[in-house]
């Protein structure tokens, strides 16, 4: 073997590796995001068992940068996204552990791998946070917030029509928290509930599918009734949740999915004589999970851990109580 030639071969076989190495980093840093991200979601768990308001300002933010870190690093997002809205979730988290009182309400309007979209939004939301009953609207306006940066997040990588679908999030948001601050009674008091009912979305709709089951007629008929004996009804909420799998590889499409089950529950009661105006149907797409399952399991072995993240929440608010034993009362 000549020089030249052994020098060449070398050549090759640098480039071989170097080639190899990024693939290797990404799936050491993949795995290192999961941890972190799970680590950091046990100390929100932890925080809620040791008595801090589930529905807390602070402790829904860390939550739902969390629920971006999650869903990004499935996708394998290498923007540096993931990296901010960790950083996010962690801080506001050791803050809350540390039992800090004066914890900021800033948010960044960008982080890196996102653009700063619909400044409209954001004055929206800063009218809200200044509401003397802002804590009734706390919990919806903080994941508005964070779901507004992943809307930049969505622009910067994929333009207007990819980010459309989580600015309609954030308007539902907007909306829910406006809603909950217009009823709310006195200041610092949360919006009491009438009634919250959850469905599974299994027993409602074909897997990856909106339209309505066969089976999902009986319950959705008891539904209907409850609803039409309520006097005084102020709104129906319905909030479509999935859990994050895709098999076509577009976690972001679980968003769209969530809003058309909603839809298709609203279109159901409106048919049974529930005036349209007083329902408000919204999907949170993968965003608020009940149960987080690991990434290791078989796919068939995810399906059946995440099913209770597959629901259809519905929430009624009127001027009546709901005893489940005695049906309807003042």
């Amino acid at each position: 073997m000549t020089a030249s030639n052994f020098a060449n071969m070398k050549i090759v076989i640098l480039m071989l590796l170097l080639s190899c190495l990024p693939c290797n980093v990404t799936v050491a840093l993949a795995e290192d995001d999961f941890q972190k991200i799970e680590t950091l979601q046990r100390r929100a768990e932890k925080l809620v068992s040791e008595g801090l308001e589930q529905y807390d300002y602070h402790l829904t933010k860390a939550r739902t940068w969390l629920d971006l870190a999650m869903t990004e690093s499935y996708d394998k997002d290498d923007s540096g996204v993931i990296t901010a809205a960790t950083e996010q979730a962690e801080g506001l988290l050791d803050a809350m552990d540390n039992r800090k009182t004066d914890i900021s309400m800033d948010t960044p309007h960008q982080v890196i791998g996102s653009e700063e979209v619909r400044p409209d939004l954001w004055e929206k939301i800063s009218a809200l946070k200044m509401n003397e009953r802002f804590s009734c609207g706390q919990r919806p306006t903080a994941q508005a917030e964070v779901y507004l940066v992943w809307s930049g997040h969505e622009y910067y990588e994929s333009g207007q029509s990819h980010a459309e679908s989580y600015l309609r999030a954030v308007e539902d948001r907007i909306y829910e928290a406006q809603v909950a601050i217009n009823n709310c009674k006195e200041p610092t008091t949360p919006t009491p509930l009438m009634e919250k009912i959850t469905l599974s979305s299994d027993a409602l709709f074909a897997f990856n599918k909106a339209t309505l089951n066969s089976t999902a007629i009986s319950s959705l008929n008891e539904l209907a009734e409850k609803i039409s004996k309520v006097n005084m009804l102020e709104e129906v909420m319905l909030v479509g949740h999935t859990d994050r799998l895709r098999s076509d590889g577009h976690p972001e499409r679980n968003q769209l999915l969530s809003e058309q089950r909603a839809e298709s529950i609203k279109q159901f009661l409106i048919d049974k004589g529930i005036s349209a105006d007083k329902i408000h149907a919204s999907g949170a797409g993968s965003a608020q999970p009940i149960v987080e399952c690991s990434s290791k399991l078989s796919k068939k072995e995810q399906i059946v851990c995440l099913q209770p993240n597959r629901r259809v929440e519905i929430t009624l608010r009127g001027g009546n109580a709901v005893d489940a034993n005695k049906g309807f009362v003042k």
